[in-house]
């Protein structure tokens, strides 16, 4: 017996099950492509390697300026040390010049003092061979007539008051080398070279005793015949040989300058000027 169908009803379609991936899978790539958080999360990624593409740029960039860094940096280094190599040497330079100057300065020292121990004894032979010598001056021009050692042997004795037959054994006697003078200076003075010494001390020693020499109204000086260098050293005490001759004090001036104090019964020697003067302010 065949069931009818009751009126009013349609007959129902046999539904086909759906798996549940299949239908997850349509809603999510339906809901990825058109959800605005899928589209943040795309343009994050982009952005992303962007940033990443940009960074290793720079790393290669960097990477790039290292090396060229690190070749500059060997090149100071390079260049420095050539230049403390170069300091080195000019040290080591220096250092010999320096070595070579203090040898030079003692040689020069050494010599300088050899050369005034020469210049000394040069000097000194030089008064040793004028020591029998008298400069005297103030003859008028021309008196001597040409033979200046008669002339002086007739004229000495009478201007020294000595003994009428003291004999005046002169070796030679000549002017001073130098231009004529004019008539408003004096004459030259003659050099008068003695055969002994004590002759030449006698002289002296007159002249000393005399308070004044005079020759036909001319006023004569007579005086050892040192060195210029020598009579430099000798005038360097006159101020204090005058003072001495005002306090009463007795005193000499010994060859070569060598000045000699008695005082209170004691005797000094003095060759410094100085020395002399502080001994003298002593009271």
């Amino acid at each position: 017996m065949q069931r009818t169908m009751p009126l009013g009803k349609k007959p129902m379609k046999k539904l086909t099950p759906v798996s549940p991936e299949s239908g997850t899978s349509e809603e999510t790539a339906g809901s990825t492509s058109s959800s605005p958080v899928g589209n943040a999360a795309l343009s994050l990624q982009e952005s992303m390697a962007v940033d990443i593409k940009n960074i290793h740029a720079l790393l290669l960039q960097l990477t790039s300026n290292v090396s060229e860094v690190k070749l500059a940096i060997q090149s100071l280094q390079d260049s420095q040390d050539k230049l403390g190599a170069h300091i080195v040497e000019a040290e080591n330079r220096i250092s010999k010049i320096e070595d070579n100057e203090m040898g030079v300065k003692k040689k020069v020292k050494k010599m300088e003092q050899q050369l005034s121990t020469a210049l000394d004894r040069i000097e000194d032979l030089e008064n040793r061979s004028r020591r029998n010598n008298l400069r005297i001056l103030g003859f008028p021009k021309g008196v001597e007539e040409g033979n200046p050692v008669k002339f002086l042997q007739e004229a000495l004795p009478d201007l020294l008051d000595l003994d009428a037959g003291q004999s005046l054994e002169i070796e030679r006697a000549h002017q001073t080398l130098g231009p004529r003078p004019v008539p408003e200076q004096h004459p030259r003075a003659f050099i008068v070279k003695f055969l002994r010494y004590p002759t030449r001390d006698l002289l002296l020693l007159a002249a000393k005793n005399l308070s004044q020499l005079k020759w036909r109204d001319h006023r004569i000086f007579i005086f050892p015949d040192w060195s210029r260098e020598l009579q430099l050293k000798r005038q360097w005490f006159w101020e204090v040989r005058r003072t001495l001759r005002e306090k009463n004090i007795k005193y000499g001036l010994f060859y070569p300058a060598i000045l000699k104090i008695t005082r209170n019964g004691e005797t000094r020697s003095f060759t410094d000027l100085m020395e002399a003067k502080k001994y003298l302010a002593q009271e």
